[in-house]
């Protein structure tokens, strides 16, 4: 069974394939793409703008740093409707604490009326995100997530102004 090359989700029927990779999805194949992209840019420039992000300010709460990529997860129940997600976001460990409480009183509200997802899941959303408050990245060092977040960016703004370069028309002569 084949694994997106981005997020290493499986991949059943269909997908996107290219030379970079085999992606899920056509958003997997473009950040794929930009990571791959990313790996052509000047080391020390994606050094330092990754350490600039990890020890900048909150982009939430616009408190000091030190910043990094953590998940708050989360579950809704309907009877024999259930839905989980684990939401990413760039923010201070205070700010996740935060959001990641939120996301525990939620699924603990709302997360176990769906049968048997409901059940199941709310269980491991709620030890998630325990996990999450009582760890985390660690403030001394980037993770993974957020390097390969500001590597993205980096990429599609490089990307973005290559092709904008290219497309500029040339000056008129006077």
């Amino acid at each position: 069974m084949a694994s997106c090359s981005y997020c290493d989700s499986f991949i059943l029927f269909g997908g996107q394939t290219d030379a970079s990779g085999r992606y899920c999805n056509e958003d997997c194949q473009q950040a794929g793409n930009l990571l791959a992209i990313s790996h052509e840019l000047p080391m020390d420039r994606m050094e330092g703008m990754i350490r600039e992000v990890h020890q900048g300010s909150c982009p939430r709460c616009r408190g000091r740093g030190p910043v990094d990529v953590h998940k708050a997860h989360q579950i809704w129940s309907a009877i024999i409707l259930t839905s989980w997600a684990s939401k990413p976001e760039l923010s201070c460990k205070s700010c996740a604490v935060k959001r990641q409480i939120g996301a525990t009183l939620l699924s603990g509200v709302v997360g176990w009326w769906g049968i048997p997802w409901g059940l199941v899941m709310t269980p491991v959303q709620i030890i998630r995100n325990v996990i999450g408050i009582c760890g985390g990245p660690s403030p001394a060092k980037p993770s993974e997530l957020l390097e390969r977040m500001v590597r993205i960016q980096v990429a599609a703004e490089a990307w973005t102004a290559a092709h904008q370069a290219q497309q500029t028309p040339p000056p008129i002569p006077q």
